[in-house]
C-alpha cells in the first residue's frame, strides 16, 4: 500500500509537469520543438486493460501514445477480474519506451458457516471440511457446494465471486429426524440400512426422514428386504417375519439296510437322503433283525444340512451243542439246522453244532430221528445278548446195525468204535448202557441199518 501511494505521488508531480507540454485539443498552438519528445508502447497480459495517467483514461491495451515530453509517468492498468496495477515509465527523447504489465487475477475469500455448525461441506464431490469453512483466494466465477449434517436436511448452495471482497455465506439447516422401530421373527437378525450395518434386531433409533432400504439376514432364513419411509418427528414401526429356508437330511446306519421310520412313517431302509426338508424336530427309529431297535430325535436347522450315522447294537448270541450219535436231525425253533456228522469217523461221536446270529431270548432246540429211541428230544436254551451258550451233550439211542448169530439169535443195536473187519472180537451195544462182546466166529451175519431220517 505504501508503495502504491508513493507511485501515485510521483505520478502526480511528473505528470503535472508533462501535461504543460501536451497539445491542447481546444486551441491550436504554434508548433513546438519536439526534439525532447518520446513515446510509450503500453501492453498488458491479458490485453484489454484500461490505461490511465492522473485519472485520465488514454485507452486500452495494447496502446501506443503519441509523442509526449520526456519525463517519468505513472501508468495505471485496470481490468475487471484483476487487481489494478501501476507502472512508472520514463520517456526519453526520440525513443519509444516499452511499458508492459502482467495483471494479477483478483481473488476473494469465502467463508461458509451453518446453523448449527459442524456440517460437512463438499465441493465438486470433494470434502473440504466442517463448518465454518474458509475458502481463500477464490478466483472470480460461479461456485456451488453441498452442506449436510446427520439429522438435518441437506442443503445445496451456490454463489458468485465478482470482485475481491470477502463473502460470508450462512446456511441454516433444518432438522429431519424420525424414529425407526424394527423387530423380527426370529429375533437377532443382522440389520443393514442403506447398505450400512446397524447391529441386530430388536432395533430402535433415529434416522433421517425419507426412504430407507432395510435388509435383515439370519442363518437358515431367507433375507428380508423392504423400503420404509421415515417421517420427521414420527416413529415408523416394522415387524419382519422371516421365511425359513429348508434343510437337508442324510441318514446312514451301521450295519446298513436298517428299516427306517421318520415320525412313525416308513421310509424304507438306510441309507436315506433327502435334499429338501422342512426345518424342525424329527423322531428317527431304526430296526433290524439281530439288533436292538434305536430311536432318537434329531433337529434339522433352517438352511443347514443334517447328516447322521447310527450304529446299531447287536442283540445276537450263539449256541454250541454236541448231539450224538451222528445222523441226528437238529432243529432251532422248528427250523431245520443240520444233520449231525461223525467226528473223525467215530460211530458214536458227532461234530459240534454251532448256531450263530440268534436273537437274545429263549429258544427251543429239537433233536430227532424216527429210528431213535426216543425219536425226539426238546431242549430250551436262553440266549443272552451277544453271548454264546454251551449246551450240555444231547444223546439219542439210535441203533444202526443188526447181528445174526450162528445159533440163530438176532440182535439190533450199535457197533462200537472198537469194531473192525479184522477184529476177532468186537463190542456190540444192545441198548444205552448195555454192551456185549462177541467172537467173530460166532457171527453169522452183520447187517447195517438205514438210519437216515428226512428233515
Amino acid at each position: 500500500m505504501m508503495k502504491r501511494l508513493f507511485f501515485s505521488a510521483v505520478c502526480f508531480v511528473f505528470a503535472a509537469a508533462a501535461l504543460v507540454f501536451l497539445p491542447s485539443c481546444e486551441k491550436k498552438e504554434p508548433e513546438k520543438d519536439t526534439s525532447d519528445y518520446g513515446s510509450m508502447n503500453i501492453t498488458s497480459e491479458p490485453a484489454g486493460a484500461e490505461v490511465s495517467i492522473l485519472g485520465k483514461v488514454w485507452g486500452t491495451t495494447p496502446y501506443m501514445t503519441k509523442p509526449v515530453p520526456s519525463a517519468m509517468y505513472i501508468v495505471k492498468f485496470a481490468m475487471d477480474g484483476y487487481e489494478p496495477a501501476w507502472l512508472p515509465v520514463t520517456v526519453t527523447p526520440g525513443r519509444q519506451v516499452e511499458a508492459h504489465v502482467a495483471l494479477v487475477p483478483e481473488n476473494a475469500t469465502v467463508i461458509i458457516d451453518s446453523e448449527p455448525t459442524g456440517a460437512h461441506v463438499q465441493m465438486n464431490g470433494k470434502e473440504i471440511g466442517d463448518t465454518p469453512v474458509l475458502l481463500p483466494d477464490l478466483a472470480l466465477g460461479s461456485y456451488s457446494a453441498t452442506v449436510q449434517m446427520t439429522g438435518y436436511t441437506r442443503r445445496d448452495i451456490s454463489w458468485k465471486v465478482q470482485n475481491g471482497r470477502p463473502i460470508l455465506i450462512k446456511v441454516p439447516l433444518m432438522n429431519n429426524i424420525g424414529t425407526l422401530s424394527l423387530v423380527s421373527d426370529p429375533d437377532a437378525a443382522e440389520i443393514e440400512i442403506d447398505g450400512q450395518s446397524y447391529g441386530s434386531t430388536p432395533f430402535r433409533d433415529f434416522l433421517e426422514q425419507g426412504q430407507h432400504r432395510i435388509r435383515l439376514t439370519k442363518n437358515g432364513y431367507k433375507p428380508y428386504e423392504k423400503i420404509v419411509t421415515v417421517n420427521r418427528d414420527e416413529t415408523t414401526d416394522v415387524e419382519a417375519r422371516m421365511e425359513t429356508l429348508p434343510g437337508s437330511l442324510s441318514l446312514e446306519s451301521v450295519p446298513t439296510g436298517a428299516a427306517l421310520f421318520i415320525n412313525g412313517i416308513d421310509y424304507g431302509v438306510t441309507p436315506y437322503k433327502r435334499d429338501v426338508i422342512e426345518a424342525g424336530d424329527y423322531t428317527i427309529r431304526l430296526t433290524m433283525d439281530g439288533y436292538d431297535s434305536l430311536e432318537q430325535t434329531i433337529t434339522v436347522h433352517p438352511g443347514e444340512p443334517m447328516s447322521r450315522t447310527f450304529t446299531l447294537d447287536s442283540n445276537l448270541g450263539s449256541i454250541i451243542l454236541s448231539v450224538n450219535p451222528p445222523g441226528v436231525n437238529v432243529y432251532l425253533d422248528g427250523k431245520f439246522i443240520c444233520r449231525t456228522e461223525a467226528e473223525s469217523k467215530s460211530r458214536d461221536i458227532s461234530k459240534r453244532v454251532t448256531i450263530k446270529n440268534l436273537a437274545s431270548g429263549e429258544h427251543t432246540i429239537t433233536v430227532s430221528n424216527k429210528h431213535a429211541k426216543p425219536d425226539v428230544k426238546d431242549i430250551t436254551v436262553t440266549v443272552g445278548k451277544g453271548k454264546t451258550v454251551q449246551v450240555p451233550e444231547v444223546t439219542l439211542w439210535l441203533p444202526d446195525t443188526t447181528i445174526v448169530l450162528k445159533n440163530g439169535s438176532k440182535y439190533t443195536g450199535r457197533l462200537t468204535d472198537k469194531y473192525s473187519e479184522d477184529s476177532k472180537r468186537f463190542s456190540f451195544r444192545h441198548s444205552a448202557g448195555i454192551t456185549s462182546e462177541y467172537n467173530r466166529d460166532d457171527i453169522k451175519e452183520i447187517i447195517p441199518l438205514n438210519i437216515i431220517d428226512g428233515e
